[in-house]
């Protein structure tokens, strides 16, 4: 590769452009800057080869996809991703000679790719900036999703035998409810009888002593 300066023009350096750029903070929460999954797949793809080249051209970076992922990245689409990397201060472009440009990853950049597979190794990822366009760590996300889904499900599954379980109960109580209502009512029934023949039997000891005198 030709060396970057040798036109003369002094490129602009990583901290220039997080001077002017400093808002894309962390992979996972970043402060009103991009993050990355605000990225596509390409973007993505394209960051974490910028990371690991030095000052790469237009056409290193093409031959490095189709050599990583055995995808050919056209032009048309090549250079508006690269620009909008420009643009969101995660990759520099400076001119590597007079057909040609080169791009070098900001301070932003190399923070967002770093704070990024942090994040994603302390939740298992063996690979997690892998130049996958996001495929690897969406996997991992899928995983940990599903793991929240199968222990919020059996959660569920636990509160719903629990509140069977209530009902059963509520269900006992009610049948017990209605059983002493009905022992009451029996109750009240032969309380009724034994005052109706108690007022039989003092009618008749008073009809008695009526006849004895």
């Amino acid at each position: 590769m030709q060396p970057a300066n040798s036109t003369g023009m002094k490129p602009r350096t990583t901290d220039d452009v997080s001077n002017t750029n400093n808002h894309c903070h962390s992979g996972v929460e970043a402060d009103g800057g991009v993050r990355w999954f605000d990225l596509n797949g390409s973007k993505r793809d394209l960051l974490v080869e910028i990371y690991q080249m030095d000052q790469p051209s237009g056409q290193d970076i093409r031959h490095r996809m189709k050599a990583e992922h055995d995808e050919d990245v056209d032009h048309g689409r090549l250079y508006p991703n690269l620009d909008d990397l420009v643009d969101y201060g995660l990759i520099d472009k400076g001119e590597q000679n007079l057909r040609s440009n080169y791009y070098q990853i900001t301070n932003d950049g190399r923070r967002l790719v770093e704070d990024t597979a942090r994040y994603f190794a302390s939740i298992g990822a063996t690979n997690p900036v892998a130049a996958d366009g996001g495929r690897e760590q969406t996997a991992v996300d899928v995983k940990v999703l599903e793991g929240r889904v199968e222990t919020l499900s059996k959660g569920l599954a636990a509160t719903r035998e629990s509140i069977d379980e209530l009902k059963d109960d509520l269900e006992a109580e009610r049948q017990e409810r209605r059983r002493l209502e009905e022992e009451n009512d029996e109750l009240r029934e032969e309380i009724e009888r034994l005052d109706a023949r108690t007022n039989l039997l003092k009618l008749v000891d008073n009809s008695d002593d009526m006849t004895g005198q």
